[in-house]
């Protein structure tokens, strides 16, 4: 039975940021299947957080029959180490610029804080100020489409920053990590520092967001190690 890669996406995305990604997986063979998180919208009432992100991953995870290999990118990362562990299908974990926590760490220990000048809270949502999307997560992008990603930007629950992470599936889970070396948005240094954790890494010369500015070298890099 083939694998099935789930892309699990960030802080203020949604499933739309697989857009170029997806199809080019596939076109080399692979089963993939997105989904919208819970931690992202515009109506405080019925925005989720970590905890309902990481419950949407298990149910999506456990209605698909074989493997299942979770990419997780940047807060993704948070949510896939918290959901996958107990997760028998599961056969490995993809950290792509994504934040890797240990038990107890969360999205602001992990960033010192979450207070960036470049956000701002409003009701228990936190909203990227126009103009650092396409400074921060796609600064390696064509214009063209680093804008038209920014426009798509959804305010981010502020709570899923704030949970703790119950379980560090990475410890018990095949992972690799993919380091961006050219992002602005997560510390290469960090980065870096977590590959080690994992001790299977590689490093690709992008942004953030290889998916929309590299999306047939992060692909060929995928099938290649997965």
């Amino acid at each position: 039975m083939s694998t099935t890669l789930v892309l699990v996406h960030g802080a203020w995305h949604g499933a739309w940021c697989w857009s170029a990604f997806e199809p080019e997986l596939r076109a080399r063979g692979l089963d993939v299947v997105t989904l919208d998180l819970t931690s992202r919208g515009t109506d405080p009432a019925t925005v989720g957080d970590l905890r309902s992100d990481a419950e949407l991953l298990r149910a999506t995870v456990s209605e698909i029959p074989g493997p299942v290999v979770l990419l997780g990118h940047s807060y993704g990362g948070v949510v896939v180490t918290e959901a996958a562990a107990d997760l028998d299908n599961v056969t490995q974990l993809v950290y792509l610029a994504a934040f890797l926590p240990d038990v107890g760490d969360s999205m602001r220990t992990l960033t010192g804080g979450g207070n960036a000048p470049w956000l701002s809270n409003v009701d228990g949502l936190l909203s990227v100020a126009p103009g650092w999307g396409s400074r921060l997560f796609y600064s390696d992008c064509d214009p063209e489409v680093a804008a038209g990603a920014e426009a798509q930007l959804s305010p981010q629950s502020a709570a899923s920053f704030g949970q703790e992470v119950r379980v560090a599936s990475w410890k018990v889970k095949p992972s690799q990590y993919i380091v961006c070396g050219q992002d602005r948005a997560v510390p290469v240094v960090s980065q870096r520092r977590w590959a080690g954790l994992i001790g299977d890494g590689v490093e690709l010369n992008t942004g953030h967001s290889p998916f929309l500015s590299e999306p047939k070298k992060l692909a060929d890099l995928i099938v290649e190690r997965i």
